[in-house]
């Protein structure tokens, strides 16, 4: 299902976003932090498009969405939902590139992809989760502005790229999508 703003869209990718796909997830950046094939190629970018975006539509087990502008530029990022086993519950994961990243971009998109999901007429979810490896800040501080609370107990061993992890976990529910105290101040989350 698209997702439209009077800034953004968000749809399904498109053949025509291979080319992109495989040139954004050559940043460092995203290959450090998002559990993305690493190398990435571009049969990666294929399988993406065409295989595992496709698979998360008809098994309902996770939406994905590209980011891209209102006025239909390439695609900037991705985000995706993964529906838990626990029900009502999800788990949020995204990506932007490098050009489009400080300028709210992914915050406007998640905030669309939030209220689509805690909607009545969305998908009616009671809470969605946010989690990362130790040391991303800047996926900190996005989790922060929308309103997850940091659960200061919840440090937790992460899987990524069949390695175990240390990562953080954060929690949002629909009734409480205001900005919480609570989160350490050594993340560095206010920057």
């Amino acid at each position: 299902m698209a997702l439209v703003s009077e800034r953004l869209v968000l749809d399904a990718p498109r053949e025509s976003d291979i080319s992109t796909l495989f040139e954004l997830c050559q940043d460092p950046a995203i290959q450090r932090w998002v559990p993305i094939p690493s190398p990435y190629s571009r049969a990666d970018a294929e399988f993406f498009v065409r295989s595992y975006v496709p698979h998360g539509e008809l098994s309902r087990t996770y939406a994905t969405w590209v980011i891209r502008s209102a006025e239909g530029a390439p695609l900037m990022g991705s985000i995706e939902l993964r529906i838990d086993a626990t029900p009502g519950s999800a788990s949020l994961g995204c990506w932007l590139g490098a050009d489009a990243r400080g300028h709210g971009t992914m915050t406007a998109a998640l905030n669309s992809v939030i209220d689509h999901a805690f909607a009545a007429d969305g998908l009616g979810l009671e809470q969605i989760r946010w989690e990362c490896l130790n040391g991303n800040a800047p996926s900190a501080r996005l989790a922060k502005r929308l309103g997850f609370g940091f659960d200061a107990d919840s440090e937790r061993m992460l899987a990524f790229r069949n390695e175990i992890r240390p990562g953080w976990l954060a929690v949002l529910r629909p009734d409480d999508r205001k900005v919480k105290s609570g989160w350490p101040e050594d993340l560095d989350v206010d920057q």
